[in-house]
Parts: structure tokens; C-alpha cells; sequence
């Protein structure tokens, strides 16, 4: 059995939007329309969905299909926007699992997202999901699997915008050419650079200052 839950922060407008009651042209939004406008109904669309509308905003919906669940809840006011999915009761080879995270995203468009999946009864399953997670826009800042007597856990997070590896060489080439520091004062200044954002020290930044030392 599979159960996978999805944290999502600032949520696009446009997409946060649909989810406030009262729109500026004095119109009335129900749940029902909120769930079809948004394309929450085509997540998993064998659901059979239960929502509700907030005054003056935020939505929530259970939804249920023979053994499976599913929840969303959104709050959508903008600087401290937020949605949740969560679904459970799957086999994990009945769903596909990169298509099921692509089509939440679109339904809020979120500038950051984490998920966490947990696999009762298959190790080599939870590993594998972790190769299925490539959404165009969003690169991957962390990815951990753990094996559990039971089964496996895979938490991922993701950003839209450039990854650790990339800000770190973004920011060593600054240094080198900005400030024309010598070799062995760069590598200094990008270890304490490194350290300072995450710890991120690793292979494709060697190989970076392999090609700036020939460059340089």
C-alpha cells in the first residue's frame, strides 16, 4: 500500500485565485466549481469527491474510490499561500506516480513543493520512485530514501529556479571573475561559500574548478 503526501508554498495568483468565494466582479464560487476550474477533479478523476468553500476563501475535499482516499486543503491569500494533497489506500504499481505529482502541480502552480511517500511491503519500489519525480520548471534540492522493515519512505523537495549546485557555481563564477581571486584564495572563499548554503560541497563543483584552473 502506498501513501503519498505533497506540501506546496506560494501558489501562483492566477491559480490561488479560483479558490477566494467572492470574485472582484461580485460573482459567487461554490466548492464544486472551485474543484472543476482548478482540474482537482482530473487528479484522479475515479474519485468521488466531497468538497467545501470557505468565506471569504479556502477549500477542502475528501475524496474516495473503493480502498483509496484522497484530501486537498488550500488556503490561498497571497505572502503566505498554501495547499496540501494527500492520497493513500493505492497499490503502488496501480498509479503513476510521476503523473499523479504533475497534475496536483498544475491545479496550483506552486513555487515550492515537497512530497513524502511511504511504501508498506516493497523496498525496491520506493527507490525506484525516486527516478520517476522530473517536472519541467522545478529542480530537485533534496531526495532522501530510507529502507524500513515494512517497506520504504522517499522524501523529495523541489524548487522552481535553480538548484544547490547550480547557485554554487553561479556563485563561484562570480568570485573568479568578479573579484580575480588567485586559485588556492577562490577555493577557500567557495568551501567557506559552500558551507554556508546547505553544505553543498560535491563533484560537479570540483569539476568546475578543474576547468577554471585551465581557463585561468
Amino acid at each position: 500500500m502506498l501513501t503519498l503526501e505533497m506540501c506546496m508554498t506560494g501558489l501562483s495568483n492566477e491559480r490561488a485565485s479560483i479558490f477566494f468565494k467572492n470574485s472582484p466582479n461580485g460573482r459567487v464560487f461554490s466548492a464544486k466549481e472551485m474543484t472543476w476550474s482548478s482540474g482537482i477533479s482530473e487528479i484522479i478523476p475515479e474519485m468521488e469527491i466531497c468538497d467545501f468553500e470557505f468565506d471569504p476563501c479556502g477549500y477542502s475535499m475528501n475524496g474516495i474510490c473503493n480502498q483509496a482516499l484522497s484530501t486537498i486543503h488550500v488556503t490561498p491569500e497571497e505572502g503566505f499561500s498554501y495547499a496540501s494533497y494527500e492520497a493513500m489506500g493505492f497499490e503502488p504499481n496501480a498509479i503513476s506516480y510521476g503523473c499523479l505529482i504533475e497534475r496536483v502541480l498544475r491545479c496550483f502552480e506552486p513555487a515550492d513543493f515537497s512530497v513524502a511517500v511511504t511504501i508498506f511491503g516493497g523496498h525496491s519500489f520506493a527507490c525506484s520512485y525516486g527516478k520517476k519525480v522530473d517536472v519541467d520548471g522545478y529542480n530537485c534540492m533534496d531526495l532522501v530514501q530510507q529502507h524500513l522493515p515494512g517497506g520504504g519512505l522517499l522524501f523529495i523537495r523541489a524548487s522552481l529556479g535553480l538548484s544547490l549546485t547550480e547557485l554554487a557555481l553561479q556563485g563561484l563564477l562570480s568570485i573568479a571573475v568578479t573579484k580575480k581571486n588567485s586559485w588556492s584564495r577562490t577555493l577557500w572563499r567557495t568551501r567557506r561559500w559552500c558551507s554556508e548554503h546547505h553544505g553543498c560541497w560535491c563533484i560537479p563543483i570540483t569539476s568546475f574548478f578543474f576547468f577554471l584552473n585551465v581557463w585561468h
